[in-house]
Protein backbone atom coordinates (compact mmCIF):
# COMPACT_ATOMS: atom_id res chain seq x y z
CA UNK A 1 0.00 0.00 0.00
CA UNK A 2 1.62 3.22 -1.16
CA UNK A 3 1.67 6.12 1.55
CA UNK A 4 -0.44 9.02 0.85
CA UNK A 5 1.78 12.40 -0.28
CA UNK A 6 0.40 15.70 1.10
CA UNK A 7 -0.71 18.43 -1.47
CA UNK A 8 1.66 20.01 -2.79
CA UNK A 9 1.60 23.74 -1.72
CA UNK A 10 0.40 26.45 -4.43
CA UNK A 11 3.31 28.04 -6.11
CA UNK A 12 3.47 31.85 -4.68
CA UNK A 13 1.82 34.86 -6.12
CA UNK A 14 3.62 36.66 -9.16
CA UNK A 15 5.09 39.99 -7.76
CA UNK A 16 3.41 43.06 -8.10
CA UNK A 17 4.21 45.43 -11.35
CA UNK A 18 6.66 48.05 -11.17
CA UNK A 19 5.98 51.46 -10.63
CA UNK A 20 6.72 54.19 -13.18
CA UNK A 21 9.84 56.24 -11.87
CA UNK A 22 9.38 60.09 -11.13
CA UNK A 23 11.94 60.72 -14.14
CA UNK A 24 9.43 58.31 -16.90
CA UNK A 25 6.79 60.06 -15.43
CA UNK A 26 8.17 63.57 -16.19
CA UNK A 27 9.50 62.85 -19.29
CA UNK A 28 6.13 61.94 -20.44
CA UNK A 29 4.50 64.83 -19.13
CA UNK A 30 6.55 66.99 -20.75
CA UNK A 31 5.94 64.62 -24.22
CA UNK A 32 2.29 65.57 -23.58
CA UNK A 33 2.46 69.36 -23.02
CA UNK A 34 4.85 69.86 -25.72
CA UNK A 35 2.43 68.19 -28.45
CA UNK A 36 -0.28 69.78 -26.97
CA UNK A 37 1.35 73.31 -26.88
CA UNK A 38 2.38 72.79 -31.01
CA UNK A 39 -0.73 71.15 -31.59
CA UNK A 40 -2.48 74.11 -30.38
CA UNK A 41 -0.49 77.00 -31.66
CA UNK A 42 -0.01 75.13 -35.51
CA UNK A 43 -4.10 75.23 -35.01
CA UNK A 44 -4.31 78.47 -33.90
CA UNK A 45 -2.07 79.41 -37.18
CA UNK A 46 -3.72 77.23 -39.67
CA UNK A 47 -6.87 76.70 -38.56
CA UNK A 48 -6.04 73.06 -39.80
CA UNK A 49 -6.89 70.21 -37.62
CA UNK A 50 -5.20 67.15 -39.23
CA UNK A 51 -1.50 69.49 -39.63
CA UNK A 52 -2.00 70.25 -36.25
CA UNK A 53 -2.77 66.37 -35.24
CA UNK A 54 0.31 65.63 -37.36
CA UNK A 55 3.05 68.59 -35.42
CA UNK A 56 1.20 67.60 -31.91
CA UNK A 57 2.32 64.06 -32.60
CA UNK A 58 5.83 64.99 -33.98
CA UNK A 59 6.52 66.99 -30.99
CA UNK A 60 5.69 64.32 -28.76
CA UNK A 61 7.52 61.53 -30.46
CA UNK A 62 10.63 64.12 -30.47
CA UNK A 63 10.32 65.26 -26.82
CA UNK A 64 9.88 61.29 -26.12
CA UNK A 65 13.25 60.80 -27.98
CA UNK A 66 15.57 63.77 -26.79
CA UNK A 67 14.17 64.30 -23.29
CA UNK A 68 15.51 61.01 -21.99
CA UNK A 69 19.42 62.40 -22.87
CA UNK A 70 18.77 65.29 -21.41
CA UNK A 71 17.09 64.61 -18.30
Amino acid sequence: MPEPTSPTPPPPPPPPPERLSLRWALILLAAVVAGLLVGLLTYAQSRNWPASLLAALGASGAALVSLPLLL
